[in-house]
This record gives C-alpha cells, sequence and structure tokens, in this order.
C-alpha cells in the first residue's frame, strides 16, 4: 500500500460513502499489515514457521488441508498424544476430533484413549456400540469435563465407523480416578468363575475401594474431613489385595485375561500413593502410571494410540519442577523416537471450568473469561499473530532455546499468574497448534453463562 493511494482516497468527498469506506478499508488494511509485520518480527527472531490453520470449526475439508504437513509427521508414529491447554475449550475438542478422524482413516489409528478411568471407559465402549442413549452413557462413564457436543462427536464418529470397516477403534481411558469402577469390571468379567476364593476377593476388595472414592467424592463437599489413618490402612489393604488376585489370576486360563490384569493394575495405581506411605517404599507417580497404560493396551506390535489429555501430561517432561506432567516423557522412553506431542494453546476468549477441587462425573461446570496472558509470556507473544489460528514446530521457532511463562489451565477456573510456568517449548512440544481466541466446551444439556473473573 503507497502513500499516493491513500492521498488518492482522501481526496473523495468527505459525504461520499464511496469515499468513507475506501478510506475505511486503506486503515484496516495499513493495520493488518502492521500487525502482520510486527508478528513476522517475532517469528524471524525466534526463527519460526507458522503454518495458518482453517479455524471455521464447520469446514472439515478445510480443515484438513491445512493441517496436512502436521499429519504427515504424526501418521507414522505408535503414540500421538494431542494436549489441550485448558480442560474445557470447545475448539480444542472440536479440532482434535477432526485430527483424530484424520489418523483413524489415512494412518492405521486404532486405539483412542482418554485422560478418563480406565475401566469406566471400558464399560463406556461397550455399551456405547448398541445404545440410543450416548449422553446418558457420557454422563455415568466420563469424567464432567468430558461430557459435552464435541466429545459427543467423536465418539458418534467412532460409532458409525466401527459399524463399517472391519477393523475396529477401541475407545479407552488411562487414569485412575475411581477404583470402583474396576472392581465392578473384575466382577462383571469374572461373573461365571467358580472359584469361591477369587469371588471373596473381589468382595474384600469392594470395601477399600469405595472408602478411597468416597473421600475423593468427599472433598467436594464444604467441611468434610477424611480420615486419613483409616484411608491409609484401608487402601494399603486394598493395594495387597489387589496384587495377590493379580497373581492369582496370571496362571488361570480365563477369558478377558488381559482386560482383568489392566484393571488389577488400576487398582494399584489408584492404592499406590497410599500403600507407598504405609510401606515406605518409593511412590510411581500418575503420569508414569498413565504411560504404563497406554502401553498395555496398545503396546503390541502394529498397534496405534492416539490420546487425548491435558498438555501437562502429554508434554515430554513434567512442570512445575517435575510435580506434574511428563506421560509422553514416559512413552518416549519406552518406545523412543515413536511418540508425537501437538500441544494446543489460546489468548482470549471463554472456557468451562469447576470450582469443586476434585474432578468427578458430577462436577457443575461453567463457563468463565479468560485472562489476559500474562506479558512476555508464550501466549502474549504468540497472540501478536494477524492469524486467528495457526501451528508451528517448536524446535524451528525456539532455535535459541529461551524458557518463557506457559499457561496451563487446569479444570478449575483460574486462568492467571499461578497457572505460568517457565518452559522451553522444545522441550514439551513437537507441535504447538494456537488458536487467539476460543469458547467454552457446549455441555450436553444447555449453553454456559459466563462467568467474569
Amino acid at each position: 500500500m503507497s502513500f499516493p493511494l491513500a492521498a488518492l482516497i482522501c481526496s473523495l468527498p468527505g459525504n461520499s460513502l464511496y469515499g468513507v469506506n475506501l478510506l475505511f478499508f486503506y486503515r484496516k488494511i495499513k493495520y493488518t499489515m502492521h500487525k502482520t509485520l510486527t508478528f513476522l518480527l517475532l517469528l524471524l527472531a525466534h526463527n519460526i514457521f507458522a503454518q495458518e490453520m482453517q479455524a471455521d470449526t464447520r469446514n472439515y475439508k478445510a480443515f484438513r488441508q491445512s493441517v496436512s504437513p502436521l499429519i504427515s509427521q504424526m501418521g507414522n508414529k505408535k503414540f500421538v498424544g494431542l494436549g489441550e491447554g485448558t480442560h474445557g475449550t470447545a475448539e480444542f475438542y472440536r479440532f482434535r476430533y477432526w485430527i483424530t478422524r484424520i489418523l483413524v482413516e489415512e494412518k492405521g489409528f486404532t486405539h483412542i484413549a482418554f485422560e478418563n478411568d480406565l475401566s469406566d471407559t471400558w464399560l463406556l465402549e461397550q455399551e456405547l456400540r448398541n445404545s440410543t442413549s450416548p449422553d446418558t452413557l457420557m454422563r455415568k462413564y466420563l469424567l464432567s469435563i468430558w461430557q459435552n457436543e464435541e466429545t459427543r462427536e467423536l465418539l458418534m464418529w467412532t460409532r458409525e465407523y466401527n459399524r463399517t470397516h472391519k477393523r475396529k477403534v477401541r475407545i479407552e481411558g488411562l487414569d485412575y480416578v475411581m477404583l470402583k469402577p474396576d472392581v465392578m469390571l473384575l466382577k462383571r468379567l469374572l461373573g461365571n468363575i467358580t472359584d469361591t476364593g477369587i469371588r471373596k476377593s473381589l468382595n474384600d476388595l469392594e470395601l477399600p475401594a469405595a472408602l478411597q472414592d468416597e473421600a475423593w467424592e468427599g472433598m467436594n463437599r464444604k467441611g468434610y474431613k477424611p480420615d486419613f489413618a483409616l484411608l491409609s490402612q484401608s487402601s494399603h489393604r486394598g493395594y495387597l489385595l489387589a496384587d495377590t488376585l493379580d497373581k492369582r489370576l496370571a496362571g488361570m486360563n480365563i477369558p478377558e485375561k488381559a482386560i482383568c490384569h489392566t484393571a488389577l493394575e488400576n487398582i494399584k495405581q489408584g492404592f499406590g500413593p497410599f500403600y507407598s506411605a504405609v510401606s515406605q517404599t518409593a511412590g510411581i507417580s500418575r503420569d508414569s502410571s498413565m504411560a504404563y497404560n497406554a502401553f498395555l493396551l496398545a503396546g503390541a506390535p502394529g498397534e496405534k494410540m492416539i490420546i487425548w489429555a491435558h498438555n501437562a501430561h502429554l508434554a515430554k517432561k513434567g512442570i512445575f519442577n517435575n510435580e506434574v506432567g511428563g506421560t509422553g516423557g514416559h512413552l518416549l522412553k519406552m518406545f523412543p523416537g515413536n511418540y508425537f506431542v501437538l500441544g494446543t494453546g489460546t489468548a482470549t476468549g471463554t472456557f468451562a471450568a469447576t470450582t469443586e477441587a476434585r474432578d468427578t462425573y458430577t462436577n457443575p461446570m461453567s463457563a468463565y473469561s479468560l485472562q489476559q496472558p500474562k506479558e512476555n509470556s508464550w501466549d502474549s507473544i504468540l497472540n501478536n499473530s494477524a492469524l486467528p489460528a495457526y501451528y508451528f514446530f517448536p524446535a524451528e521457532y525456539n532455535r535459541k532455546r529461551e524458557e518463557r511463562p506457559l499457561r496451563f489451565i487446569g479444570y478449575n477456573p483460574d486462568s492467571g499468574p499461578k497457572t505460568y510456568d517457565m518452559t522451553n517449548m522444545t522441550n514439551l512440544f513437537d507441535a504447538f497448534l494456537f488458536i487467539k481466541e476460543t469458547h467454552a466446551a457446549t455441555p450436553l444439556t444447555k449453553p454456559l453463562s459466563v462467568n467474569k473473573q
């Protein structure tokens, strides 16, 4: 745009609608060019190559074309992690659903795993095949953070895909939120077993599982105080019961032996922190447990898994002094060079969250406004782009290996300073998808009212 053109526009009659429109158009182009130039300078400073992405959540075809370079890097991996910068952003769910669909249809992936209870997700998949009410199943078997229309789309697509394809896609969970579902799954799978000792072990195991689940849910009630001494002893006993039962089943010829072992491992993971405290042994982290569950479910040759979880979990390294996160790093140790992780981020808009302390199936979800990105954070820098949505590869972007704050929003409403951690993005993600403005996930029942912060 040249100054003579600006002068020509300004010379048009002041009351001319045509002249006013042209002047507005010129100013808009100038502003856009300025923002684009500013962002390009930032890109050059960080040696970044950004690929514009189709941001319209209604246009799958255009999105599919725009992420082709991304898919080509993901497609030959055994495990692909699709992260979420918040647990309640509609665009993160929708775009990951579309990426998942492409990976299944074009790259042969057959496992889709959620940051959700392992046994509950197994039961969801079994009942989803013939269900006429998927919403009921989602409320029964999925944490509240997954109970939205965007996740429902993925589940419905998977069900239809399996009805028309010989090679089926499995819906699975990697976490150990609740323990009683694991016991119920074992009772269901071993219901016809005649061994009275095993039947008694399952009944005995149900008691500590129920007590620990009750404590987890109770922490969401005001004034609730668990009896930690009782809980520790009970969960320690539950761990030993599960371990003994697992060893006994290993020597038996029973149906669904693999999922029985996986469920018992999941029970031990849930009881693990209390077992370690009582027995004074080294504990196993939640992230290493999720990685091990991924191995149990899709570690066999030829199997390929897509994982939906928070950015922190899927990252290749832990955050906040390694207090949380790093499932991806554990997977890389088990499968060197065979894991790819996509992080996602946003700057403004709304997201769904809960004020309750523990994630459950009944958390009340509301929409909250995102706070403005912290100055000089990765989020702030990425928000300077004129592109509404794009992705890039941090190894190319951050060749100087700079560390800056990056926001990690959980399932609670906070999106302020406490949610940032100093990070070198290259250490965490293979690719990063950034959407400037996003919206709260759509609940299964009704739209969420926005809570200003």
